[in-house]
């Protein structure tokens, strides 16, 4: 199923996609290689997010796709960023959040690199809090809420616009 709505995710930015390689000249892979990066990171961040929307999961092969996606235009320095993946890990482990999202932040940073994957992080547990405060009950203690969705709306803004 994860693959179903990586392929769905794939579509959407079809558009976008074709106009941007019209642009690019045979010459130079360096933009191509961004391009596909680009997309892939996103259908795999789409494809997460709605796995976990709506079975409370974050399948392993969705982010390994967004690990593997880095090595298109890898850059050792992005290393650094799975230090960012910590205080998620210290939350999983302490029974808050589950371990896919762990595992998200540290293939995203992969892709990111240390600060850009900080600044998805809090753009994405940002929107979260915001969430959590429109609802008619207000903050709800008790109810699980899917992570990946804000955090890959966190992810993506780092992405394309930092």
């Amino acid at each position: 199923m994860p693959v179903r709505a990586a392929v769905k995710a794939l579509i959407l930015p079809a558009p976008w996609i074709l106009s941007r390689m019209q642009g690019a000249v045979a010459g130079q892979t360096g933009q191509v290689l961004a391009l596909i990066q680009a997309v892939l990171f996103a259908a795999f961040l789409l494809a997460a997010s709605w796995t976990d929307h709506r079975k409370h999961i974050i399948p392993d092969s969705l982010n390994l796709g967004i690990a593997l996606s880095a090595l298109l235009c890898f850059q050792p320095e992005n290393l650094w960023g799975i230090l960012a993946a910590v205080p998620f890990l210290a939350a999983a482990m302490g029974g808050r959040m589950g371990g896919g999202d762990v595992k998200l932040v540290a293939a995203c940073s992969l892709v990111l690199g240390f600060w850009d994957t900080m600044a998805g992080c809090v753009t994405g547990l940002f929107l979260m809090l915001c969430s959590c405060l429109v609802p008619p009950g207000g903050l709800q203690r008790k109810k699980a809420r899917p992570m990946a969705p804000f955090l890959s709306a966190g992810f993506l803004a780092a992405y394309f616009f930092l």
